[in-house]
C-alpha cells in the first residue's frame, strides 16, 4: 500500500473579501393599462368586487455593478463606495368577483438602486445577487389609473478574488520551476490583494431578538413640533442579530394612521386633523446590549441602535437614528423602538397586555473561543 501522509497543501478557491446582505421596501405607483383600467371602471360600476395579485417573474433578476468611490476611512484601507442596481420584473394581475379580467395581466419592471461601503481593494470584483422577492397590491391606495405596489428585495453582495490557499487558509505561493538544461526567466511570487482585518469578517454578536406586531396600536409621532397620540395599523417587523450575526439585523415600521383628530377634541382643545402615517427602515446596527437574569443566567433582553430613514406621509425621506429594546420576561413581553429625525420624532412602545399579538423573542449567542 502506499503510503498519504497528511500535509499542508496548496489550493486555488475564490476568497470572500466582504459580505453584506441588503433589505429594501418601498412603495411603487405603476400605470395599469389602458384596456385594463376601462374593465376595471366597468366591472365596479356593475358593484362587482376588484381583487388583484402580484408575483415576480421567474428568471428576470438582475444585478449591475454602477461604479464605486473611495470612502475615505483611514482605519479601512481599500474600503469603497459602491453603488448597484438590481432589477426584477412584476407580475400584476386583476379579478372580478374571482376570475381573471380580461386585458388585466401585465409585467412591470421594478429596480432598487443601492450605495454601500465595501472592502473592495483592487484585484477584487463584486458578485452580486437577489434571493428573495416579495410583492403585494395595495388596492386601497389607487390612484387613477395607477396602482401600488409594495415590493420587498433581498439582496446578497460579496467581494471576491480568486487566490491560493493552504488548508490552514494562509497564502501560498507557486512552486519554483525546475529547471530544464539551463536558467530561464524567473517569474514573481503573485501578490494577492490586502485583507480588511478591521472591516471583515465580523464579530458574532453575544445575543439575538426578533419582534413581531401587525395591528392597531396607538404611538407617539411628532413632525415638526406638531402631533402627539395617534392610533392607527401599525406593522413593525425588527430582527437583531439573526443567526447571531449583525448582518442579520433589520428593522421595517409601516404606520397608517386612522384619520380624524387624535385624541377625542374638546371645545377647549378641538385639535387638528393631521396626517401622521409614516415608514421607517434601519441601515446601520451596532452591536447590542444584552441583558441577563442575575437568578438563570438566561438573556432576556436587549437594546440594539443605530441609523436608518423614516419617511412621513407626503413628507421626504430623512435620516434618523433609533433605538430599539426588547424584553423577553415571564412577566410579559415588551418592545420599544425610539426614532429621531431632523423634523420627526416616534415613541412606538408595545406589550403584549396591551397589544395583543405581539411577539418577542430574545435568547444566547455562543461565540467563538477567542
Amino acid at each position: 500500500m502506499v503510503p498519504n501522509p497528511i500535509g499542508p497543501e496548496c489550493i486555488r478557491v475564490t476568497k470572500v473579501y466582504d459580505w453584506v446582505v441588503l433589505t429594501n421596501r418601498d412603495r411603487n405607483k405603476v400605470q395599469i393599462p389602458e384596456e385594463c383600467f376601462a374593465a376595471i371602471e366597468d366591472a365596479r360600476h356593475d358593484g362587482n368586487t376588484i381583487t388583484a395579485t402580484c408575483s415576480e417573474v421567474v428568471g428576470t433578476r438582475s444585478c449591475d455593478f454602477i461604479g464605486a468611490i473611495p470612502a475615505n476611512i483611514p482605519s479601512v484601507p481599500g474600503a469603497q463606495i459602491v453603488s448597484l442596481a438590481f432589477h426584477v420584473h412584476i407580475r400584476v394581475q386583476f379579478f372580478c368577483n374571482g376570475e381573471p379580467l380580461p386585458g388585466c395581466n401585465f409585467v412591470v419592471p421594478v429596480s432598487f438602486m443601492d450605495e454601500v461601503i465595501l472592502c473592495f481593494p483592487e484585484g477584487t470584483e463584486i458578485n452580486c445577487n437577489i434571493f428573495d422577492v416579495q410583492c403585494t397590491v395595495v388596492l386601497n391606495q389607487m390612484l387613477g389609473d395607477m396602482v401600488v405596489l409594495d415590493v420587498t428585495m433581498c439582496k446578497d453582495v460579496q467581494v471576491e478574488a480568486e487566490v491560493k490557499l493552504e488548508v490552514e487558509a494562509k497564502f501560498c505561493g507557486p512552486r519554483p520551476v525546475i529547471p530544464i538544461e539551463e536558467d530561464g526567466f524567473v517569474c514573481p511570487t503573485p501578490r494577492f490583494p490586502q485583507q480588511c482585518p478591521t472591516f471583515f469578517p465580523t464579530l458574532n454578536c453575544d445575543c439575538q431578538g426578533s419582534a413581531e406586531f401587525d395591528g392597531v396600536a396607538s404611538i407617539l409621532v411628532f413632525e415638526d413640533g406638531q402631533g402627539g397620540g395617534t392610533t392607527g395599523n401599525l406593522d413593525f417587523t425588527a430582527l437583531v442579530c439573526d443567526q447571531c450575526t449583525l448582518a442579520g439585523s433589520r428593522i421595517q415600521v409601516t404606520y397608517i394612521d386612522t384619520l380624524g383628530p387624535t385624541p377625542t377634541p374638546t371645545p377647549t382643545n378641538p385639535g387638528p386633523d393631521i396626517e401622521q402615517s409614516f415608514t421607517f427602515t434601519a441601515n446601520d446596527f451596532a452591536q447590542p446590549t444584552c441583558v441577563t437574569d442575575p437568578a438563570t443566567g438566561l438573556v432576556t433582553g436587549l437594546t440594539a441602535t443605530g441609523t436608518g430613514v423614516i419617511t412621513p406621509a407626503g413628507g421626504v425621506p430623512e435620516n434618523a437614528t433609533f433605538t430599539l429594546t426588547l424584553t423577553d420576561a415571564p412577566l410579559g413581553d415588551a418592545a420599544t423602538l425610539l426614532i429621531t429625525g431632523a423634523t420627526s420624532t416616534v415613541t412606538i412602545a408595545l406589550t403584549d397586555a396591551a397589544n395583543p399579538g405581539l411577539e418577542v423573542e430574545v435568547g444566547d449567542c455562543d461565540r467563538f473561543p477567542v
